[in-house]
């Protein structure tokens, strides 16, 4: 069963808290030109069985959303990017919130448009088990020149947390010539998948570093799944990844 109870049009999102699981939340926030198209963004808030929140992609910060975080999933005790353009908002809530652990995805640090923002670890540097690892799982999808991108699987509810290697756009939403251009990249509707630009990446011999990760994600055989860009899955979330992922 495919659903998308959290889906606003472009012109109309808010950053409210919607529960999609217990203890597990997302906020949609505002959209964002991302050469030239209207990407919107979307954050993942998590309750940790410690009471503090886990916070993962956040978009644009205000008093009302820190206050729905903090009154409902707990304070703020980890920020996590998973990949290296997904940063825009985070030197807001590692300002608002400077107790909580930044974690950075590989490849972000080094990039200027990251100066000025805190990073206190590194996916896939240092720490070999991170301090959430009991309730929050996390692979590293690697063997692209361009771009890794780390993924999440929040065990309680069983819910993968993927970003940009699947993209699944609301049809509706996306008309006319960019609406051509999106579904040529097969990022459109219930079948959406990765960017054909970000595929040809991890050729000639990235697959095999990037089927490593994508095995693990598959043996977790998530029952929903939250994608950063489109419709979330509220059931059998697993089929749906395996397909996605079918290029790899």
């Amino acid at each position: 069963m495919v659903v998308n109870n959290h889906k606003e049009p472009h012109n109309n999102r808010s950053n409210k808290m919607n529960e999609f699981a217990p203890n597990l939340w997302i906020a949609d926030g505002p959209v964002v030109d991302f050469y030239g198209l209207p990407y919107p963004t979307r954050m993942v808030i998590i309750r940790l069985n410690s009471g503090c929140s886990w916070v993962w992609s956040p978009v644009q910060i205000n008093d009302a959303l820190a206050a729905e975080v903090e009154a409902k999933a707990g304070p703020v005790k980890y920020i996590v990017s998973p990949n290296k353009i997904h940063h825009i908002f985070l030197k807001q809530w590692s300002e608002k919130y400077p107790d909580a652990k930044v974690y950075a995805p590989p490849g972000l640090e080094e990039r200027k448009e990251a100066e000025g923002i805190r990073f206190d670890a590194t996916f896939g540097q240092g720490e070999t088990d991170l301090p959430f690892h009991d309730e929050i799982d996390s692979v590293i999808i690697q063997g692209s020149y361009a771009m890794e991108e780390v993924e999440f699987f929040h065990k309680a509810s069983k819910t993968a947390i993927i970003c940009d290697i699947i993209q699944r756009h609301p049809e509706e939403e996306w008309t006319g010539f960019q609406g051509m251009l999106m579904r040529l990249n097969g990022l459109v509707g219930d079948k959406g998948s990765c960017p054909r630009e970000w595929r040809f990446t991890f050729w000639p011999f990235g697959k095999e570093k990037a089927r490593k990760g994508r095995d693990i994600i598959l043996s977790w055989r998530a029952e929903k799944m939250i994608v950063a860009h489109g419709t979330c899955v509220e059931g059998g979330a697993a089929a749906v990844i395996e397909r996605a992922l079918s290029w790899i």
